[in-house]
């Protein structure tokens, strides 16, 4: 007997990019101070905080589009 197959299809392998960031807006304050934030965390050796900041620059920056 074969074993079952517990998915439809074969998994999907999404890339994990750490070397892509987002880039603050210039002039914008809200996006500096998304930045420097995540600059004291990465200083600090905080990933979860650097990660949780880019992810809130990604956000933010889609409002100035």
């Amino acid at each position: 007997m074969s074993q079952p197959r517990t998915y439809p299809s074969a998994p999907v392998d999404l890339p994990l990019r750490l070397d892509v960031e987002p880039t603050p807006v210039a002039g914008c304050a809200g996006c500096a101070e998304l930045a420097a934030l995540r600059g004291r965390a990465r200083a600090g050796g905080d990933m979860a905080t650097v990660t949780d900041c880019n992810v809130l620059i990604r956000r933010h920056a889609e409002g100035h589009r």
